[in-house]
């Protein structure tokens, strides 16, 4: 059987190696199966010659990555991926159990730090609820660890401070480790609130969102991958946390809004947070243009307005979709020129505007910055030519995008709270 478990470690880490590419900073996990990961990683560089930067979880990762050539840094920005295991996986949700292998606080720190965090396991990880099989490792500081012990004996977590060689192991953090059982029936998320709220916790094992996919491994050497949620699958699960942490009033009515702006502006972050704060539908207006507009901005022809006629009906279609069900929704589109938002408005009737606006250099260093984008950087300057700013009568909200993600929805939330747009 522990070889079954083996075939299934290292398939789904041959199918995540796959995902590497040059240029890349990847955040490599701790513990068996992103073992199999890191050999087979290393072996690609060898072999292809990839250029890529790497960021450990753990001594002994960096130690396994270092001795197979692969050239580690530190974690000083963010990530384009990280790939690591896990001791559970939920069905259904992509929540998770990590750090039996001691390192969760860094695993945590990384998986936050990347643009898609990718999760690897073989089949006997993938439960129907959390703590069906593994223990919840928490991280706790040394000084008055029996008391802390003792706050979580409290949540019924039946703590027991991990040993090595008799001896309470230290993790590389300098940290206890308190393994604790999960109780049944209990909210994993009402778990994670109580544990933070204890002041010698440093961190948790529960991994509650953030998992872009998960790739399962199975005993034949086949594997299965479980896609995430879009706000995971698009990275922006912590900005997510902290945005819902903040506590930002809502409308009473959910709002029709549609995030405006040129290639590069983030409309698509921007929306994916507005809509999972809002709780409203989401929808992407680049996946509404036909293949052949999308094939014609690919060789760098600017699409003209006979092209654009039937993308702007499917906008116009889909927000008028929303109206009718009175569910609200956040659509994101360029609508550069006010004679397309007009014809949108004909279509759908009136919804709120968010224009996010800023410099030619900034757009520019984020499209050159981005991957596999359809858009190339050569035709900003024909959106910016022809970008005409939301004018009076508009029901638009103004934001720079010099801001971050965060900030910037923050902005947008109070300027509909304040009344500044219509209740559509």
């Amino acid at each position: 059987m522990g070889t079954d478990f083996e075939n299934g470690k290292r398939a789904a880490a041959r199918l995540a190696v796959g995902l590497v590419e040059s240029g890349m900073r990847v955040g490599l996990g701790t513990g068996s199966t992103a073992a199999h990961f890191i050999d087979q990683l290393g072996a690609r560089v060898r072999a292809e010659g990839l250029d890529i930067e790497c960021v450990a979880t753990s001594d002994l990762t960096a130690a396994r990555a270092e001795f197979l050539g692969l050239r580690l840094v530190p974690l000083d920005g963010s990530l384009d991926l990280a790939v690591d295991g896990a001791d559970e996986v939920e069905f259904g949700t992509l929540r998770l159990i990590k750090g039996l292998g001691g390192a969760l606080l860094r695993e945590k720190l990384v998986a936050q730090s990347a643009r898609r965090f990718v999760v690897i396991a073989d089949r006997s990880k993938l439960v129907t609820r959390l703590g069906a099989h593994s223990k919840l490792p928490v991280e706790i500081v040394r000084h008055g660890a029996d008391r802390t012990c003792a706050r979580l004996a409290e949540l019924d977590l039946a703590p027991v401070l991990r040993a090595n060689a008799g001896s309470p192991f230290v993790s590389d953090g300098g940290h206890f480790i308190a393994d604790c059982t999960m109780p049944k029936g209990i909210v994993p998320e009402a778990v994670e609130s109580a544990l933070r709220s204890i002041a010698g916790v440093v961190g948790t094992g529960l991994f509650l969102s953030g998992s872009a996919c998960a790739i399962i491994g199975y005993p034949d050497g086949s594997t299965r991958q479980f896609d995430g949620d879009a706000v995971s699958a698009a990275g922006l699960a912590p900005a997510a946390a902290t945005l819902r942490c903040l506590g930002l009033p809502k409308p009473n009515i959910p709002p029709l809004i549609a995030v405006m702006g040129v290639s590069a502006s983030g409309k698509s972050t921007i929306g994916l947070l507005l809509a999972e704060l809002l709780g409203v539908p989401f929808c992407d207006g680049d996946d509404l243009h036909p293949e052949s507009n999308r094939e014609k901005m690919r060789s760098g022809r600017p699409l003209d307005d006979e092209d654009r006629m039937p993308w702007l009906h499917r906008i116009a279609m889909r927000l008028a979709e929303w109206r009718t069900r009175r569910c609200g929704g956040v659509i994101v589109s360029s609508l550069l020129t006010r004679r397309y938002r007009d014809l949108v408005r004909g279509g759908a009737g009136p919804f709120t505007l968010v224009h996010l606006d800023g410099s030619r250099d900034l757009l520019a260093a984020r499209i050159a910055a981005r991957r596999g984008h359809f858009m190339p950087a050569s035709l900003l300057d024909s959106q910016l030519a022809a970008l005409e700013p939301p004018q009076a009568g508009e029901d638009a909200i103004v934001v720079s995008i010099d801001e971050s993600p965060v900030g910037i929805v923050r902005s947008i939330m109070w300027s509909l709270q304040a009344g500044q747009v219509s209740a559509n």
